[in-house]
């Protein structure tokens, strides 16, 4: 004879309850609250909660812009074969865009930002 636990009787049934009743609410606050999943298993529950909107928790830039994240914001900006030179408060990027050299400038500041 099998054991089953009430704890998989009723989460699954709280959960289609939930599913249920939410259904009416509005569409606003269903966009703004998480898509949390509960599953249970042998290891335990689990919960997975996806973030939307590209908000990491625990995301913080580096203190200062790299040579690395100045070429490939540069890179996203449209420059092709990046050269970068590091000065003490600078970051120049020199490559090639929409087939001429061109020059860009970012900030030593988290975030690389573009000075000209």
């Amino acid at each position: 004879m099998s054991r089953i636990s009430l704890k998989r009787l009723v989460l699954p049934a709280v959960i289609g309850l939930a599913a249920a009743f939410s259904a009416g609410a509005p569409a606003s606050a269903a966009a703004i609250a998480p898509a949390v999943s509960v599953m249970s298993g042998v290891q335990g529950n689990v919960v997975q909660v996806d973030h939307r909107w590209g908000h990491r928790p625990g995301y913080r830039p580096g203190p200062a812009c790299t040579a690395n994240q100045a070429a490939r914001k540069a890179m996203r900006m449209g420059f092709r074969n990046p050269r970068v030179v590091v000065r003490r408060n600078v970051v120049r990027v020199n490559g090639w865009r929409r087939g001429f050299r061109s020059s860009v400038v970012f900030a030593r500041a988290p975030g690389c930002p573009t000075i000209r």
